[in-house]
Parts: structure tokens; sequence; C-alpha cells
């Protein structure tokens, strides 16, 4: 078999191929190369040498900060047309009304079945205790 010596097409040094007509490059590496730089030649990407700083810069007009300001508070309030009272988020004054509910007594217990005399068990919350009424 004749040895012919070929240059590689991605960094120019001589090579002799260990496949005929089939090898253009002198190592994998040299291939991989190559096949990434073409794709970005395809692709148009930027490269280290031509990446250019911005040249806009983005800002906020004041009929846009409206537009959003109209827009959450749209939303808001069809939020609050819509969604059951039930369902409702708890606010700070409605965890300290029932707190303030639940110091004041006792507590029906709803999980227990009432006794063979018909009382049924309750909650004292001053006692912390359980008692049968």
């Amino acid at each position: 078999m004749d040895r012919y010596t070929y240059n590689c097409n991605y960094c120019g040094v001589e090579y002799t191929p260990k496949r005929r007509y089939k090898q253009k490059y002198c190592s994998n590496s040299c291939r991989v190369n190559a096949f990434t730089k073409r794709k970005k030649v395809t692709r148009n990407l930027p490269t280290k040498e031509n990446q250019e700083k911005p040249s806009t810069i983005n800002k906020m007009s004041w009929s846009g900060v409206g537009n959003a300001a109209v827009g959450t508070l749209a939303t808001n309030i069809v939020t609050n047309i819509f969604t059951k009272e039930e369902n409702k988020l708890a606010t700070k004054g409605d965890i300290k009304k029932l707190i303030n509910k639940t110091h004041q007594g006792v507590i029906l217990i709803k999980n227990l079945p009432p006794r063979y005399d018909g009382t049924r068990a309750y909650f004292d919350t001053a006692q912390q205790i359980l008692i049968y009424k």
C-alpha cells in the first residue's frame, strides 16, 4: 500500500492517513474543533474576538409602570371576587382573633364520640384538661 502524506484540514500538520479518502484531519481533536468552528459560523454565534457590548439600555417608562400597577390591581380585585371566604389567606388579625377565642373557654372535641351517658368531650383552654359535659 502506498504511503502518502496529507495536510490536516484544521491545523495544517502533515500526517499519514489510516483510512484512505475518508480521513481529513490528523486527530479526533482536530475533527471536533473543525466541526464546532463550522457550526459557530453557520449559526452566527459571537466568538470571543467579536463580542460586542450591548448598545441599548432597557428602560421602563412611566406608562409601563402605570400599566403594571393597573394590571396587578385588576388581578387582585378579580381574585378577591372569585375566591370563597373560607379559601382566603389568614391575616395577623384573624390569627389574633382565633387565639383570643380559644383562650376564653372550652372547645368541643368533634372526633371523640359521646360517652354512654350522652356527655360530650370538651377541652378547657384555661386549665388545659379534658372535660365531659
